[in-house]
């Protein structure tokens, strides 16, 4: 058997390093994604949106100042047998505080603040939801148009 250096070329080597560079190239662009944070229009409203089961709990305005801290009971009727889930909100982000779900997976998705992002309690059937709404009057820049 011949030595693992006689195997690998000089140029082996190097297209192995351009191809490891390059697959970092997804995580850099989606990262750059997730942080843009576009401006929103005056008038507009970013509200946490609870769901239980595919139902509408409530909507909750997340604004500077805004402070809840709740919970939600199988007592309640929203949820099966003894789950029980805390919301918080503080100022313009929501977590999960605490749950009885077995994987605590909710718990540790933390703070919500960004339209477009979620919170899941999958046993739970309990989904949180950022979403932006803007004035009845709002025309985004990209769908303006402009005849010839």
């Amino acid at each position: 058997m011949k030595p693992l250096r006689k195997l690998i070329r000089p140029l082996d080597a190097v297209l192995m390093i351009v191809i490891l560079l390059a697959s970092f190239i997804p995580v850099g662009v989606f990262a750059w994604q997730q942080f843009q944070t576009p401006v929103a229009p005056p008038g507009s409203t970013i509200y946490a949106v609870i769901t239980i089961n595919g139902v509408e709990y409530g909507r909750f305005p997340l604004y500077e100042g805004a402070s809840e801290y709740f919970e939600i009971t199988s007592e309640d009727g929203w949820l099966i047998g003894d789950q029980y889930n805390w919301i918080e909100i503080d100022g313009e982000q929501v977590r999960v505080n605490r749950d009885n779900s077995p994987d605590q997976i909710g718990v540790m998705m933390g703070w919500a603040s960004r339209p477009g992002q979620t919170i899941i309690v999958l046993p739970h059937r309990l989904l949180i939801h950022i979403v932006e709404v803007h004035p009845p009057d709002y025309v985004p820049d990209d769908d303006v148009v402009i005849p010839f």
